[in-house]
């Protein structure tokens, strides 16, 4: 198919990263597609620049009767359709993997233990840790592959070392739900779009003749297909049965009201609590042991920092306290930070302003300039006075 040179500009941007990683013409590549615009565009490029592509898509669950209309979903039958299709259509095998059963064990299983510890989890990380990135570079390996290429929006250099950059796009940048690779993982996975704006992903997508150019993008936890997330850990078995309402208490001591269920409720909630008040209420934190939601005004939401657990890092672990910037949610700004190793793991930051509704269960990712530099899993706020 013909391009004008706009496209070919963005193709020779797109594929001069993988050019960079070593990858020559005719190697054999194992491209992740989820059925989306951004994998399917990634299979068609490194098509397109004479590579030999092998796309495989995971089936991580089973999603029911319900699945084709969980619209906002990722990794429905439908996608499965849509990704066999590029195949068809430019030449290339493409398979399903069946990892149901590592899915529930590594993502779908601590999802709902998060919850019921009264933690607000991040499943799409632990599925980029688990799945994506290391159970796909070893199918990779067993086909023959030495690259696994996604559409994540974010950017690997190569120096020596493999460092993580940010996607350059600030509105697509997914660097935040990456912060688990290491040197291996990194050395071994192409992300060809990093340099891209989703306009010209999806104007690539057009100008290559793929059908899906126009679809919309998922955004929803893929396994959650239908209701609130409460619902979903009710419809797991696994929520513990009250005898009577839990406690809603303010951060003074007092009882403001009752509640259904802490797993019902996140750090930083606002609304739902049902509690009339003269002044803004929000969720500051759980206690699963005592069955209680405590509450309070905006000001108890403030953390001067946080520990953290399973700290792991893109290069080599900081000997000492690091400054960098602090990301605490996916969709939140960058603070000034300290990060200090400590043992088992685990990491201390402190933050040079008070951030609101640090949760535990949420992910910190640790940045200098572009560059990530690793994260860990947020267990506690520490209280700003």
């Amino acid at each position: 198919m013909s391009v004008d040179n706009g496209t070919s500009l963005l193709v020779e941007h797109a594929l001069a990263c993988v050019a960079r990683s070593g990858l020559r013409p005719g190697d054999r590549v194992l491209a992740a597609m989820s059925g989306g615009i951004d994998s399917s565009v990634v299979a068609a490029l490194l098509h397109r620049g004479g590579y030999e592509v092998v796309g495989v898509s995971m089936q991580l669950f089973d999603k029911g009767p319900a699945a084709s209309e969980a619209g906002g979903r990722c990794c429905t039958l439908d996608d499965f359709q849509d990704a066999r299709r590029v195949g068809f259509q430019l030449g290339f095998p493409h398979y399903v993997v069946d990892l149901e059963y590592r899915f529930q064990a590594a993502v779908i299983d601590p999802f709902v233990a998060a919850y019921l510890r009264g933690e607000t989890p991040s499943p799409c990380i632990r599925c980029n840790q688990f799945l994506k990135f290391r159970t796909l570079l070893d199918t990779a390996t067993e086909m023959g592959a030495a690259f696994v290429a996604t559409g994540h929006y974010a950017r690997i250099t190569r120096d020596g070392r493999h460092h993580l950059l940010k996607g350059s796009d600030p509105l697509k940048d997914q660097s935040y739900f990456l912060f688990t690779h290491d040197q291996d993982s990194l050395g071994r996975t192409l992300f060809p779009l990093g340099g891209l704006a989703k306009p010209e992903v999806r104007q690539l997508a057009r100008d290559l003749g793929l059908h899906l150019a126009d679809k919309r993008e998922s955004q929803e936890i893929c396994f959650v297909t239908q209701g609130r997330y409460d619902q979903y850990i009710d419809a797991a078995g696994q929520a513990p049965g009250q005898a009577r309402p839990g406690l809603i208490r303010h951060v003074d001591g007092r009882v403001l009201g009752a509640h259904a269920g802490f797993w019902r409720f996140t750090v930083g909630q606002r609304k739902g609590l049902r509690i009339a008040h003269p002044t803004p209420l929000f969720v500051v934190r759980l206690d699963p042991a005592e069955d209680t939601v405590w509450v309070g005004g905006e000001p108890d939401l403030l953390s001067a920092g946080l520990t953290a657990r399973e700290a792991t890092w893109c290069g080599t672990a900081p000997p000492a306290p690091l400054a960098c910037r602090a990301k605490i949610r996916s969709r939140g700004g960058e603070v000034a930070a300290w990060v200090e190793p400590l043992d088992g793991g685990r990491v201390q930051v402190r933050f040079e302003q008070p951030q609101r509704a640090v949760a535990p269960g949420q992910a910190v990712v640790f940045y200098q300039g572009e560059e990530v530099l690793g994260g860990a899993w947020i267990e506690s706020p520490a209280v700003s006075r």
